[in-house]
């Protein structure tokens, strides 16, 4: 299978394609503030999934995130939103910055991690609300999640730059290429599954504590 490749050089002409591209279930390589990136439509689920893992070389039961175009749209992902997250969304979103917080439930399982609580095992969801305009316009035009994981196969570095991207490996439907990611790194994660946040991974934004 071929990939469609357009540019995107500070316009907004490829949307229309890349939300064809994700409402036929395709898989989408495009550019983030941090890395490039790799997804699919949240609605595409099982098979998108699939294409996915089989895309990275990703071990079975590995979760992925989902980019939303808000706040509001990441929280209805959530059963319930832990008080440190609404003001790390306000200080960092949009931003580099992946929240996990404790799934709501119907979301597929391979979307899922597992966090102990004091309850006991629960399900977690990662959410971001990326720094680029034009992915969270591109999202709110698809009218739903990307399922999303940086543009790399495991143990590669993921690709701030589109000439790193591994088209032929990946196999996406469309790629956009805008050349050189600003940031350069993959996103700060921060879980909010305990009784306070904690960072798992030091990333495109800085944090000495989780607020």
């Amino acid at each position: 299978m071929s990939t469609e490749l357009v540019q995107w050089h500070g316009d907004t002409a490829p949307l229309g394609a890349a939300v064809a591209c994700l409402r036929r279930g395709g898989l989408l390589v495009y550019p983030t503030e941090t890395v490039y990136g790799i997804g699919t439509a949240l609605s595409a689920r099982d098979a998108g999934i699939e294409r996915l893992r089989r895309a990275k070389d990703s071990p079975a039961g590995r979760p992925y995130l989902l980019l939303v175009a808000d706040a509001a749209q990441a929280f209805s992902l959530w059963s319930q939103v832990p008080p440190a997250a609404r003001a790390l969304a306000q200080r960092h979103w949009p931003g580099a910055l992946t929240m996990i917080g404790p799934a709501a439930p119907g979301l597929p399982a391979e979307l899922l991690g597992m966090a102990q609580t004091d309850a006991g095992p629960a399900d977690t969801l990662s959410v971001r609300v990326p720094g680029d305009e034009r992915i969270r316009d591109l999202i709110t035009r698809l009218g739903e999640p990307i399922l999303s994981t940086s543009a790399n196969r495991r143990g590669v570095t993921p690709p701030a730059a589109f000439r790193d991207v591994d088209l032929g490996t990946l196999a996406p439907d469309l790629a956009i290429d805008a050349g050189t990611c600003a940031g350069g790194q993959p996103s700060t994660l921060v879980s909010l599954m305990g009784k306070s946040p904690r960072v798992l991974r030091q990333g495109g934004l800085r944090l000495e504590a989780a607020t």
